[in-house]
């Protein structure tokens, strides 16, 4: 019964190419540029601010048949959070002028995103990136924004444009 009820799920949500059809042009000042379908399947799509002192990822992608809470306290949440997290602190091979370390977690309650805030360098240019991990039909939504420390200030909301794009995945 629960696997009828999980493919019944899985039919009703979008396409991953659907959900990229939907994405706005722009959201919170970011502006779309490419959009691509990944192995996995995963949706990738990339923003960023008219003059770049702000870039954007947003990752669409689901879990193999494992539940997706809607809530951002959730635990399956805060493990995919740190997961990203991870991700973005461990050095790529051969480039060592990338580091970035976790500052705080905040949560946003509406419309449910966990973020990380994380500060430092990429090379000598101070960067700060916000990572956040939210829910929509099934899936998990990840977004980053990575933006100087000073040049981008005030003109690039992360957490409105993580808030955005989450919205927009989930149709609204």
């Amino acid at each position: 019964m629960l696997a009828g009820c999980a493919a019944l799920d899985e039919s009703a949500r979008p396409s991953l190419e659907g959900v990229a059809g939907r994405m706005p042009a722009e959201i919170a000042g970011f502006i779309l540029g490419e959009t691509a379908e990944r192995p996995g399947p995963v949706l990738s799509l990339d923003y960023a601010t008219a003059n770049r002192s702000a870039v954007a990822t947003v990752l669409v992608y689901g879990t193999g048949g494992r539940a997706v809470p809607s809530d951002p306290n959730a635990p399956e949440i805060d493990r995919e959070l740190s997961s990203a997290v991870s991700e973005v602190t461990e050095a790529p091979s051969g480039r060592t002028g990338r580091r970035l370390a976790e500052q705080e977690r905040i949560t946003i309650a509406d419309p449910g995103l966990r973020c990380a805030v994380m500060t430092g360098a990429f090379g000598r240019a101070p960067v700060t990136r916000h990572v956040c991990v939210g829910s929509a039909q099934g899936r998990f939504v990840k977004v980053q924004v990575t933006m100087g420390s000073a040049g981008a200030r005030g003109t690039a909301e992360p957490v409105a444009f993580a808030a955005g794009a989450l919205r927009a995945v989930r149709g609204g």
